[in-house]
């Protein structure tokens, strides 16, 4: 796989989950639509483990990162398809997007060497601010708006607590072994969610709008989604992945609104503006050492032709 490809493939996948999840809701309750999707993605990775002779483990030290990630795929993802109910999947994918900043704030009071910058400390009052925009939008507060909002805020949160855990107990196992082995764990959190909820399936009722978002969001949304994100962070910095995160909440919105006549609001673009703003002064600094890295390295290399050169002669 080419880094380009990987790139494309990641740029599309997080475009289009937010809308997938609307769609595979249209017949299925949200807990119901996320335990289907996690089941068959659990399955079809554990496939893919075998194709590779990967095991999973199940010893202590893992079952810790696998609950780790358990946060991020029970609880945010259940969270984000109940928000997915009530507001326009391109606002989740917006509002998704300041995970990077939570998760940089959890990571300063609860990791070492992960202190913010004063920059870093405007970008998240700039968010704060860019969101207070959105709380703004009578079109999306109205209604069940604003408990769509505040779902997507706690699947931030959430999701954001994961990953400040993942840096804790994660980083030991294969990639595919700690998302195969978390999704098998958070299944029986979604069964006994749905046994408290009351939460059931009508085979008769379920449409093909549903079946078509549940198989992508398996098939490409947990598992082609993360070879090619692991693949990119392998291949590229850190701060070039992260562009990512600004670039899939405009076609998220763009998406919704021509694909599922999802309102776009003056107010919801100007949050949104201000948000994605806040996500870039943010990741301002690694975008700048990526590039003076990027740069030495280039150097290096002029020199050393150079120098063959001068030898040559």
């Amino acid at each position: 796989m080419s880094v380009s490809l990987a790139y494309g493939l990641a740029i599309a996948i997080w475009s289009t989950t937010p809308l997938a999840i609307v769609f595979s809701n249209d017949s299925i309750s949200p807990l119901m639509s996320a335990f289907l999707r996690m089941t068959l993605a659990a399955m079809l990775g554990s496939v893919l483990l075998r194709l590779l002779a990967l095991e999973l483990r199940w010893h202590w030290r893992a079952l810790k990162a696998y609950l780790a990630s358990v946060v991020g795929i029970f609880g945010a993802m259940a969270a984000t398809y109940q928000a997915a109910q009530w507001i326009p999947s391109g606002l989740i994918s917006v509002l998704f997007g300041l995970t990077t900043i939570v998760t940089g704030l959890l990571g300063h009071f609860l990791l070492e060497n992960s202190r913010l910058t004063l920059k870093q400390w405007g970008a998240v009052f700039m968010g704060v601010a860019g969101l207070a925009i959105v709380f703004t939008d009578q079109i999306l507060v109205s209604g069940f708006g604003i408990k769509g909002i505040l779902f997507s805020l706690l699947a931030v949160f959430l999701f954001s607590i994961s990953n400040v855990l993942m840096k804790i107990y994660g980083g030991h196992l294969h990639p595919l072994q700690q998302t195969v082995g978390a999704l098998w764990v958070s299944l029986p959190f979604y069964v006994l969610a749905c046994l408290v909820t009351g939460t059931g399936l009508v085979i008769s009722e379920i449409t093909l709008t549903s079946v078509a978002g549940v198989t992508y969001l398996a098939v490409f949304g947990s598992l082609v989604g993360f070879v090619a994100y692991f693949y990119l962070i392998s291949h590229l910095p850190p701060a070039y992945v992260s562009l990512i995160t600004l670039i899939t909440p405009v076609l998220a919105l763009m998406l919704g609104n021509q694909l599922n006549n999802e309102p776009v609001t003056i107010k919801m673009l100007s949050g949104a503006a201000v948000i994605l703003l806040s996500m870039l002064f943010f990741m301002g600094d690694h975008f700048r050492v990526a590039v003076e890295r990027r740069k030495s390295k280039e150097s290096t290399a002029v020199t050393d032709v150079h120098a063959l050169s001068d030898k040559a002669q």
